[in-house]
């Protein structure tokens, strides 16, 4: 595995937070804190949150705000992943046909697994994708899955690779490198994928963070839609 020791956004994150300890309090709502959560889960929005349940916006002042409404909306029924933090309000994601949407929604109004069922080995093969990053994963090995990665920065011509072959535990993969330094975790929550990685395992442009979809159900280019 490739590695580089160039401090990526969670190492400046940390760096911040120590220099300025009031930035550590600030909520966040995004790929980063959604990938890094320590309690990641699925969730449905209720059937009796009327016809729309909006999104709050994440920036300064919110959720609760009176400008904080957004226009994206949920109906009853959708699914979500989300960071179960919040006492009132919670970080979710909602993949949609063409984009997924961060923000803040309302802890009453979703229905919690707190029980998720582990993924089948099935489940994890494909193309996943988030912006210029792509995971592949595929069962060619009879023992193990492989895990190939790349984090790309087209506009500074950066790319970092991963690759590893291991099998799942429950719904989760853990990859040490570099002497553990490099980690790579991967989850998998609501037929999405969450994937981290530490400083180690990235160029300074780069980064395996994020929330990945499956374009494809084989790792062949030419079937990605």
């Amino acid at each position: 595995m490739r590695c580089s020791f160039s401090l990526t956004r969670a190492a400046l994150v940390i760096l911040i937070a120590g220099l300025f300890p009031f930035a550590a309090a600030a909520a966040e709502c995004d790929d980063h804190s959604l990938s890094w959560s320590k309690t990641p889960k699925a969730g449905t929005v209720k059937a009796d949150q009327g016809p729309r349940l909006h999104f709050q916006r994440v920036e300064d002042g919110c959720p609760g705000g009176d400008t904080c409404k957004a226009k994206a909306y949920l109906v009853p029924g959708d699914k979500v992943i989300l960071d179960d933090t919040g006492k009132t309000w919670i970080c979710a994601y909602f993949q949609g046909p063409k984009r997924g949407t961060f923000g803040w929604l309302p802890r009453t109004a979703l229905d919690i697994d707190n029980k998720p069922p582990a993924p089948k080995k099935q489940d994890w093969v494909g193309r996943w994708r988030v912006g210029e990053n792509t995971v592949l994963i595929d069962d060619r090995n009879r023992e193990n899955l492989r895990f190939k990665g790349w984090a790309r920065h087209m506009a500074s011509f950066s790319l970092s690779d991963f690759e590893f072959f291991t099998l799942p535990k429950g719904n989760k993969v853990v990859d040490k490198s570099a002497g553990g330094e490099c980690v790579v975790t991967i989850r998998w929550v609501a037929k999405l994928l969450l994937v981290n990685s530490t400083q180690y395992c990235v160029g300074a442009a780069n980064s395996f963070d994020g929330v990945y979809h499956r374009t494809a159900l084989t790792t062949d280019p030419k079937d990605e839609h």
